[in-house]
């Protein structure tokens, strides 16, 4: 792997050697992005780790949804499971990264994940990811970071494209987007139909085919559509009202065979709406006043059925969100600058499997102050912090400071600290479910007593033969002591990175973070069924942490090709298996000669579902022939584990890893008709990989896709 990873930085530096003399262009660093700061800044003077994805880069690889983007950057890795797809960002899980659109937070996360692929790129101006504990600004969720979608906003005079899209699998993307302005008005509406036959993932990885093992499909056929519309009106010099909405729904159909092979047939659906009415008051060049309020619903639903017409089950999961926020900006001088803002929040939560057939609801109050000192080129300051008082946890006060300051003409430095946090969901607090196939039970921590007491009633509890007591363990009498109250998950993050220009039309990006965790709710055992299961519950018992170093390399040969390389080194580990290793309290046993031995701390490969390496390296060429473009992006993630084979709790021997892979993606592009149409092909995984064996499965890698797209513009 390391001669992999020196290779790659080999063929960088070769690269700035042999076009060291080629034509000039100036790198982009000054593109306006708002999500570090909540405020308009120039990328140049921000002072925490932030990627910029531009529009042009999201049209030149063609993705249809949100995570084929994403995966393509530094320190933006992935992760597929039955939720869907989410994104880790140094290292966490994805319940950790908020995601929001213009701002305002997406609802909808199934267990913690909330799925990308409900997310089109076809309206998309730009992405902006904040890496680093942002909860100062955006509270719960920005433990790990922001993901901000900014969605095209209508451009002067009249505007209509209308883009078609055709890949493997039976794939469809069509998308259209109008707009008009005047100058009173500015006026965008956006549209978007999905729609893939899924597919098998027939994979003869090690010799295993998937397709001739399970039944079903691996990715099922789904259709949706999305409308956004976007309303801005200038009422006078100082006031301007703006209404966005958005729809989206999605339908999907199944199957698959139960333990008995009986074949289920299941449909699903997902609905989401939101409404934001914004008003934005200009009292003067240094004031500016944004109230914002926004409604959000999002419903998912489905039902499984024999072929007998039978009922093999049925959920829903209905999520209500509202917000109002009070944000004020006041410009004190060119020096400094003071943010100040207020706010409410409403949830309500009706689902399935929760202590209760009744919505769940609760509400959260919080205030922000900002500081912003800026010194031109020189240096800027940031000095923030949020207190939250939310009627289901603790109140939070999570502050954060921030640097960025110029060694050196070429050489820049920044530096962060911050606190985040997580709030415990309703599902850990309210949980109510037994599972009738396996005997196991999961209650919320609020709802134990009630769901003990009842399997006590029912004579579920196995009883202690040499005293008759029921056997409960140490962790329920915590849980009571505790009133059911669970803590929000914190984290303290650090950063610490270079930005280099020492290099002509070279930027050099490295970033070195560290972030602590403590408090993440685990789920504990709290007593012993007569079935010989157990009875679980949550509760604040782990810490771990991660911790590493991101490198990113733009270069720019001429105004026409460009080369960026980008790799990331990630450790994260438990801390309470590192005390205990120490301790020599940890053992595995071989599952040849089923011998035990006490395991060695450099055998413990850390946390689940993590690499330490991953790596990409893309080069992107416009108008090398008569306005057409090409692309080459080379994708690398490391060998990383996916289960606890032989059950000793933690990642330790070969078994339990998927081995590296690369994955190379193409495309092609070209511009007619003076720019008014554009015509793209391309194939994505190139090389056909795919990886499927008896114990997992990689279900976002369908294997090699080839793909064409249309697009028109006129005015």
């Amino acid at each position: 792997m390391i001669r992999l990873i020196l290779l790659f930085f080999f063929t960088m530096a070769c690269t700035f050697r042999i076009f060291a003399q080629a034509d000039t262009m100036k790198l982009n660093i000054d593109e306006i992005i708002v999500t570090a700061t909540k405020t308009q800044r120039q990328l140049s003077s921000v002072t925490v780790p932030v990627t910029l994805i531009p529009k042009r880069e999201i049209n030149q690889i063609n993705a249809h949804r949100l995570q084929d983007v994403l995966g393509e950057y530094t320190g933006l890795n992935t992760t597929s499971s039955a939720l869907g797809t989410g994104i880790q960002l140094q290292g966490l899980d994805p319940e950790y990264t908020l995601i929001m659109v213009d701002g305002l937070p997406l609802i909808g996360r199934l267990n913690g994940v909330l799925d990308l692929s409900r997310l089109s790129v076809s309206n998309i101006a730009k992405i902006e990811v904040v890496k680093g504990p942002s909860s100062a600004l955006f509270g719960s969720n920005a433990l790990a970071g922001v993901v901000n979608i900014i969605t095209e906003k209508p451009k002067q005079g009249k505007q209509f494209s209308v883009t078609g899209k055709y890949s493997s699998f039976q794939t469809y993307d069509f998308s259209a987007q109008a707009n008009i302005t005047t100058k009173a008005y500015k006026g965008q509406v956006s549209t978007n139909y999905y729609k893939t036959g899924g597919y098998d993932l027939a994979s003869n990885y090690q010799g295993f085919n998937i397709s001739t093992d399970y039944y079903g499909k691996t990715v099922s056929p789904h259709q949706n559509y999305a409308i956004n519309l976007h309303n801005d009106f200038k009422l006078s010099s100082k006031f301007n009202f703006i209404l966005d909405g958005r729809i989206f729904k999605e339908t999907e159909t199944y199957q698959f065979a139960d333990a008995n092979k009986n074949i289920v047939n299941g449909d699903g659906f997902i609905k989401d709406y939101a409404l934001t009415p914004m008003l934005i008051y200009r009292l003067a060049p240094k004031f500016k006043s944004t109230l914002k309020h926004t409604e959000n619903r999002y419903k998912t639903e489905t039902k499984e059925l024999f072929a007998t017409d039978e009922v093999y089950s049925s959920s829903l999961y209905h999520e209500q969100y509202s917000l109002t926020e009070l944000q004020n900006e006041f410009k004190l001088s060119p020096h400094h600058e003071i943010d100040l803002g207020v706010g409410y929040e409403q949830e309500a939560l009706l689902t399935t499997r929760l202590s209760a057939n009744k919505t769940f609801s609760a509400d959260n109050k919080y205030v922000y102050a900002q500081y912003i000192y800026n010194r031109g080129k020189k240096a800027n300051f940031v000095l923030g912090a949020r207190y939250e008082n939310h009627k289901n946890y603790l109140p939070q006060f999570n502050p954060r400071a921030s640097l960025r300051y110029q060694l050196f003409p070429k050489i820049t430095i920044r530096a962060s600290v911050g606190r985040g946090f997580k709030k415990p969901t309703f599902k850990q607090l309210f949980f109510n479910y037994t599972n009738s196939a396996i005997g196991y039970s999961v209650f919320g921590a609020k709802f134990i007593e009630q769901g003990i007491e009842g399997l006590s009633q029912k004579n579920e509890i196995a009883k202690d033969p040499d005293t008759g007591e029921p056997i409960v363990y140490a962790d329920f009498e915590t849980i009571m002591n505790n009133h059911g109250l669970l803590n929000a998950e914190s984290s303290l993050g650090t950063n610490l990175g270079f930005q280099i220009q020492s290099f002509k039309n070279t930027r050099i990006d490295i970033n070195l973070f560290r972030n602590d965790l403590q408090n993440l709710i685990d789920i504990v055992p709290v007593a012993l069924k007569t079935n010989g299961w157990r009875a679980y519950s949550y509760l604040n018992k782990k810490r771990v942490f991660t911790q590493g170093a991101e490198i990113d390399i733009k270069y720019f040969i001429n105004k026409n090709i460009k080369i960026s390389g980008g790799y990331q080194y990630l450790v994260a580990k438990d801390k309470d298996v590192l005390d205990e290793l120490d301790e020599g309290k940890v053992f595995a046993k071989d599952l040849a000669s089923g011998v035990s031995y006490k395991l060695k701390k450099n055998q413990y490969g850390g946390l689940l579902n993590r690499s330490n390496h991953t790596a990409n390296l893309k080069v992107f060429v416009s108008n090398f022939w008569d306005k057409t473009a090409a692309n080459v992006r080379i994708l690398y993630k490391g060998r990383f584990g996916f289960n606890d084979y032989n059950n000793n709790q933690i990642l330790d021997i070969d078994k339990e890893y998927i081995p590296g892979y690369f994955i190379v993606n193409t495309g092609i592009q070209k511009q007619l008709l003076d720019k008014k149409i554009t015509v793209q092909l391309g194939v994505n995984n190139v090389l056909d990989f795919t990886y499927a064996t008896p114990e997992y499965t990689i279900s976002s890698l369908p294997g090699r896709i080839f793909f064409t797209s249309f697009t028109f513009k006129f005015n």
